[in-house]
């Protein structure tokens, strides 16, 4: 998984490329769907995430990445793909 453009990473889920990316509209509307305000927060969240959460968070990101259908590829993903996706899209742009 590369970055190829600020906030952007290069994906798989499953055999499909996909485009996700850390925004800050991605970003506050991850933080509404789990409830929680602020990156600690988030960052405690995440340690007991449940597929729901998963699901909204790779959403999010897949819709800030250009996908019109991102709430139909993420709940489409495989749990180990998405979890996969989420976190190196979070290490890229979070350092």
């Amino acid at each position: 998984m590369t970055i190829f453009q600020s906030g952007q990473v290069r994906a798989h889920l499953g055999e499909a490329p996909v485009t996700l990316r850390l925004s800050l509209a991605a970003l506050m509307q991850i933080e509404e769907a789990l409830g929680v305000s602020g990156l600690e927060a988030l960052s405690e969240r995440f340690r007991a995430m449940s597929a729901r959460d998963l699901s909204c968070v790779l959403s999010a990101l897949l819709s800030a990445g250009g996908h019109e259908d991102a709430k139909a590829l993420a709940n489409a993903a495989a749990p180990a793909d998405a979890a996969r996706a989420v976190l190196s899209c979070f290490e890229a742009n979070l350092k």
